[in-house]
């Protein structure tokens, strides 16, 4: 209830699927908050979502932070890991709308949320980008440390759905709908497979990034079955299964997009 966020970092950021970026001149409007509702052992910025890492900023400040950030040419502004925060950011939002805010917002999380909080973020969201990480409960437990994660995250993905809708862009970016991602982990293409099919049982016209950047970082390196990236065949096919359920939107990673895109957290950014 408190009336400061805690950011890590916030700038222009280009590692977002590409509506989200645009061009080079351009980037999401990135802010990366500080703590999470998850506890995944194979987190890519553990040092913020479970490490305490940031400052606090009044609501006034990410006011600012955001009008900064459209002013900088930034296509959108980019909530990643916004949940805990989601009230004060509610605030701020509707404060830099009423300051000219006009760019899109873009609400960046792993998808476990209640849906009254979703229906609180009506009209204030623009673009939901949730991961879905998990069909199987049992391994959402032993690598988020949460549970009954598919029931939780499936009706928060259909909330957001139903206010936002398909996604949409104007010129190549984006500016409303529902991005789902689902990264594919290593030993785990049954969990893709029910991932999928619990998606195509909404619309299969949904976008999907299906994402092959899973990396063994952190505690992931002491749990045997992650200590290793995802194989071509693996990958091939979770999307082979995407193609077959009849997806038709959104962008899949070559092995090639592996390497985690992450802004430096060390660096400082002055109003």
């Amino acid at each position: 209830m408190s009336d400061k966020v805690k950011i890590a970092w916030w700038g222009k950021h280009f590692g977002e699927e590409p509506p989200l970026i645009g061009n080079k001149d351009q980037g999401a409007g990135g802010i990366f908050f500080s703590g999470c509702n998850l506890c995944c052992v194979f987190c890519q910025n553990k040092q913020i979502s479970q490490g305490n890492f940031g400052r606090d900023y009044s609501i006034d400040e990410l006011v600012e932070v955001m009008l900064g950030l459209q002013k900088q040419g930034a296509i959108n502004i980019d909530l990643v890991t916004p949940t805990i925060w989601w009230r004060q950011i509610k605030q701020a939002v509707i404060l830099a709308k009423n300051k000219g805010l006009k760019i899109p917002i873009v609400w960046n999380s792993n998808g476990y949320e209640l849906v009254d909080v979703l229906r609180e973020l009506k009209g204030s969201v623009d673009i939901y980008l949730p991961d879905f990480k998990y069909s199987n409960n049992e391994l959402a437990w032993k690598y988020s440390g949460i549970k009954r994660y598919l029931e939780v995250a499936k009706k928060a993905i259909e909330e957001m759905y139903s206010q936002v809708g398909l996604f949409k862009e104007v010129n190549g970016v984006g500016k409303r709908g529902l991005i789902v991602r689902h990264l594919v982990l290593p030993g785990a293409v049954e969990n893709s497979y029910q991932v999928l099919k619990e998606l195509a049982s909404m619309d299969t016209r949904i976008h999907i990034a299906l994402m092959n950047q899973y990396t063994p970082l952190y505690g992931a390196k002491d749990i045997p079955e992650l200590n290793r990236a995802v194989d071509s065949e693996e990958f091939n096919l979770v999307y082979d299964y995407l193609l077959k359920l009849g997806f038709i939107n959104g962008w899949v990673q070559d092995e090639g997009s592996r390497g985690v895109l992450v802004p430096d957290f060390k660096k400082d950014n002055p109003f």
